[in-house]
């Protein structure tokens, strides 16, 4: 069994700026992200999804540009700030009707504010993995974390959509992930077996 140390960086965003994911010094990297949305009435953030990826930039301009083409679902800024999880567009990908486009064109003139809103309310943070970690344990550290988040801390998976796949392995003792974030980050517990 073995530690690993996840040092959290950020909070990055999507929005320009020296806080840019896209302008980070860890661009480029492997490793494990968080996006998290502030709450309006303490300050604190609740996580919204948590993914793994061997190129943070280029992972989450993929989701960047799902977002802007709403084929991704759209959450209501505003509520997402108030710790409530409510879906303004369910995402095109859902919808494989021959009427599915019609309804995203026409749902793009409601929500076009509310997904730039959206973009600008997230907040990204990212945990560097050292070299040798493959996509398997990668991917178990990242079912992990969202495991611990749903099972040890319901009141915090507010913005945490139940329909995100938590994948991990049979065996979790492999040992301790050690967590450090620059910002409280609610649900995230700083020792979490893995």
């Amino acid at each position: 069994m073995a530690d690993i140390t996840l040092a959290f960086q950020g909070p990055f965003t999507f929005v320009g700026g020296e806080s840019s994911i896209f302008h980070s010094p860890v661009a480029d990297s492997t490793g494990i992200y968080l996006w998290t949305i502030r709450q309006r009435e303490d300050d604190m953030h609740l996580i919204h999804y948590i993914g793994e990826t061997t190129s943070f930039a280029r992972r989450n301009r993929e989701y960047l540009t799902q977002i802007l083409g709403m084929n991704y679902g759209i959450f209501s800024p505003e509520k997402a700030r108030e710790g409530v999880s409510e879906i303004l567009w369910p995402g095109a990908w859902r919808d494989k009707t021959q009427d599915g486009p019609a309804i995203q064109i026409e749902a793009y003139e409601t929500v076009r504010d509310d997904v730039m809103s959206y973009l600008a309310f997230l907040n990204v943070f990212f945990a560097e993995l050292e070299d040798g970690i493959d996509s398997r344990l990668r991917k178990h550290i990242e079912g992990c974390i969202g495991w611990n988040l749903r099972n040890h801390h319901p009141e915090a998976k507010a913005l945490y959509p139940d329909g995100c796949h938590i994948g991990t392995m049979a065996d979790k003792n492999h040992g301790t992930l050690r967590v450090s974030t620059p910002e409280e980050i609610r649900g995230l517990d700083l020792l979490i077996p893995y």
